[in-house]
């Protein structure tokens, strides 16, 4: 059976969790936007710009809160390291490959229905 390598699964885990934690941590950019406006103090900037930056905020906090976008990829991996693997969960692949994924990894594993424990978390 050909599977992946488990420093690749590794690598193609943390490179998906870099890039989730990326987007979450972009809501609080928008968010701090709309409060540098309000901190402004002045009525005229206020009201110009504080429903316009606010609906963008809104708008994009949507977008950005979901994981949907990621989970035909990471549905994918972890198919292939079943079925190429021969194993029967992503934890006896974890075990075999001697590799720990970061807990984005995982939230996002388990949300395309493959859940990983904590031992296979790492810190």
């Amino acid at each position: 059976m050909a599977v992946i390598q488990g420093s690749d699964y590794s690598e193609i885990a943390q490179a998906y969790a870099d890039s989730r934690d990326s987007i979450l941590g972009g809501k609080q950019g928008l968010y701090d936007a709309v409060y540098l406006v309000v901190l402004l103090n002045v009525i005229k900037p206020e009201v110009d710009l504080l429903s316009t930056f606010w609906d963008t905020y809104q708008v994009q906090l949507d977008t950005l809160n979901t994981s949907t976008l990621f989970l035909s990829a990471v549905r994918a991996l972890n198919q292939h390291v079943l079925i190429e693997g021969g194993f029967a969960t992503i934890d006896a692949y974890l075990l075999a490959a001697g590799i720990t994924v970061p807990q984005t990894w995982a939230d996002l594993s388990a949300s395309a229905g493959y859940t990983i424990s904590d031992t296979y978390i790492s810190g």
